[in-house]
């Protein structure tokens, strides 16, 4: 297959080169180049991402089911109930199943949307699908969500590309998105933004009835119709997953997703005890218990699948999508109907959640398997340089770079229909921008460079330096303050430290530092010691849970 791809000008392009470690919460390492095999050619990862949230009012008062059923469970039994807030005796009200890490969002919040666009690039995603089934285009959403690619994008990263998913009215949709997104001159047209396929922007429809030849069209699969030819899958009710071909007959994709309701609506598993259905924890066939739900092992066995089929295409469903439309249940006018996603459960979000224990267990292992899927470059050696001055780190290679113009202060209202709620975040601060390490027998050196220069050293949140010199998942040592070493939380040393306008360096004694690989990364401001918290407040380098990783060897 020939795939012709947007190229990217001006700007060197950061992409797997850049090797990120970790240890997620459950344990589970991260596979590095031995485990994953070098980089793979013709190997994409699409993700369906939702645009909606906050679209149209949530509930009244109540909006999270999860909270909801934790309160009283009794509610989900009577259509009518006050419990249900303001979606009493309501049909088409929306609720969260969940609470997203980011609070619950508007689709339209750049400040989430540059989050996830760089927890996506990091994750190695090369295409984001936005949901545009139901024949909603969800314009303004898109704009925001465009803009984040652009500002991720033009700091040289390999951003996904875009990719539109419609369905039902799918000509008329596919003509709005070619009015609004893609002809010259249209208001939200981002030509580096798209994804290309057979040398034309990629769209997933009903190509009978498109009106024009300005894209390359995949047909839209629903598990519950026949399979097609030439068709992109968003969900999957057999097991294992079928593998689509294209028009050449070429095996081209298969789908992974988080859940499935081949049986019956998700709420009816999640709230009324009817079987059937594939939550997060079924596995061998059986459903799982509530220990397993942070593992993901219904995903895990079609990712397992996945992986061998060798195909060009691996599509997961999905990302944000976090949103529950309650209906009224046709057979009893009592129960409510929640389609797509109810529970903790019975839900496909792999974006971070502060629900049921999730975390970011599902982002991590989503990663570790688009590791095993494309192949990863290998840690980068640490080079023997004694540093006397700033002079110095200019001759000091690799280089890792952090994201930069994502201590941007958040301030955007919620979802929320009543009570409102604005989300206000105003603890970024200092921009981390390049980080450098070197060594020779005596020190250890590292060096970090900001955007703007480095704020007073005032806090116990000023830019720190986190060490897990042994890799097994803990920070063992830290350097707060500047120049105060840390070994598990207490003061060991005093160590060298000079800053100088956006540029701090600091320099550890080699005897504490002994083994031949370490990981490490620079955060400012955090509010918490806990990995979530590097996910929203002040700025880390890098993001999240990762840690930059060299090596001697």
């Amino acid at each position: 297959m020939r795939l012709l791809l947007t190229m990217l000008l001006f700007v060197p392009i950061i992409g797997t080169a850049q090797t990120l470690a970790a240890t997620d919460g459950l344990g589970r390492v991260l596979p590095q180049q031995k485990e994953a095999g070098a980089p793979k050619a013709d190997k994409h990862v699409a993700l369906f991402y939702f645009l909606w949230q906050g679209d149209s009012p949530t509930s009244e008062k109540y909006w999270d089911l999860t909270e909801m059923w934790n309160r009283d469970s009794s509610v989900f039994n009577d259509f009518n109930s006050p419990g249900w807030g303001g979606g009493a005796g309501v049909a088409g009200k929306y609720y969260f199943w969940g609470q997203p890490i980011y609070g619950y969002y508007q689709g339209g919040d750049y400040w989430v949307h540059l989050k996830n666009v760089q927890l996506l690039t990091d994750a190695g995603v090369d295409i984001l699908i936005l949901d545009a089934t139901n024949r909603l285009t969800y314009l303004k959403q898109t704009d925001a969500l465009m803009r984040a690619l652009e500002a991720v994008r033009k700091q040289g990263r390999k951003t996904p590309k875009v990719v539109f998913y419609t369905n039902t009215k799918s000509g008329e949709t596919m003509q709005e998105l070619y009015d609004s997104c893609y002809k010259a001159g249209a208001p939200y047209r981002y030509p580096e933004n798209w994804f290309y396929l057979d040398g034309k922007p990629l769209i997933i429809g009903i190509s009978k009835e498109a009106g024009n030849s300005f894209f390359t069209i995949r047909e839209s699969q629903w598990p519950t119709e026949a399979f097609k030819e030439n068709a992109w899958p968003w969900i999957e009710f057999q097991r294992p997953q079928h593998v689509y071909r294209n028009h050449k007959g070429e095996r081209e994709i298969v789908n992974v997703s988080t859940a499935q309701h081949p049986a019956v609506p998700m709420g009816h598993s999640a709230f009324y005890k009817r079987h059937g259905n594939w939550g997060r924890s079924y596995r061998n066939g059986a459903e799982g218990t509530a220990a397993d739900l942070p593992y993901g092992y219904n995903i895990q066995e079609q990712w397992d699948y996945a992986l061998k089929q060798d195909v060009p295409f691996i599509f997961i469903t999905g990302w944000n999508e976090w949103i529950a439309g309650k209906w009224r249940y046709k057979k009893s006018k009592d129960t409510a109907v929640f389609v797509d996603q109810a529970s903790p459960e019975y839900s496909r979000d792999i974006e971070p959640s502060l629900t049921a224990g999730l975390e970011d267990h599902y982002y991590m292992q989503m990663v570790s398997n688009i590791r095993r899927y494309k192949g990863m470059e290998a840690i980068p050696l640490l080079r023997e340089k004694t540093i006397k001055g700033w002079g110095d780190w200019g001759q000091v290679s690799p280089e890792f770079k952090d994201y930069t113009g994502d201590v941007l202060h958040r301030k955007f209202p919620g979802a929320q229909s009543e009570p409102k709620v604005m989300y206000e975040n105003t603890t970024g601060r200092n921009d981390l921008e390049l980080m450098k390490v070197a060594r020779d027998k005596q020190w250890i050196y590292f060096y970090a460079r900001t955007v703007a220069p480095i704020t007073p050293n005032t806090g116990k949140n000023w830019m720190t330096l986190w060490l897990d010199t042994d890799r097994n998942g803990k920070y063992d040592y830290r350097v707060v303050g500047g120049d105060q070493l840390q070994h598990n939380g207490k003061y060991i040393a005093k160590v060298k430290y000079q800053l100088k306008g956006n540029e701090l360096m600091i320099s550890i004694p080699a005897k504490f530092i002994t083994t031949k690989s370490f990981e490490f990364k620079w955060s400012d401001n955090m509010q918490e010691e806990n990995p979530l918290d590097w996910y929203v407040n002040g700025d880390a380098a890098p993001g999240g849970r990762f840690n930059f990783v060299v090596t001697n060897e």
